[in-house]
C-alpha cells in the first residue's frame, strides 16, 4: 500500500496486489459514513488499483471504514460457523 498525501483534506492510496473488490468495498463504506472518495482502476492489468478520500481528516475516516470492514467479517464468520453447526 502507498500512501500518497495530496493535502491535508485528500489521499489518494494505491493497493498494490489487491484487486478492485477492496477498493469498492472501502469506498462504498466511506461514503456511508459521510465520506467522498472513488475507487479507480484505469486498465487491470497494467495499473494497481486506486481509492481516492476526500474528508476533514482522511486518517481518522479510513481508520472508522477498516473498523468497520472488520467487524462485518467478523460477524460474517460467526454466521457462517453458525450454520456449520446445524
Amino acid at each position: 500500500m502507498q500512501v500518497r498525501k495530496l493535502d491535508r483534506k485528500i489521499f489518494t492510496i494505491e493497493l498494490k496486489g489487491e484487486s478492485s473488490t477492496l477498493t469498492q468495498l472501502i469506498n462504498r463504506e466511506m461514503w456511508d459514513l459521510g465520506g467522498e472518495g472513488a475507487a479507480i482502476q484505469e486498465h487491470p492489468f497494467i495499473e494497481e488499483p486506486k481509492i481516492v478520500v476526500e474528508s476533514k481528516n482522511p486518517k481518522k475516516l479510513l481508520e472508522r471504514v477498516a473498523k468497520r470492514i472488520q467487524e462485518q467479517c467478523d460477524e460474517f464468520k460467526n454466521e457462517f460457523q453458525k450454520a456449520m453447526k446445524k
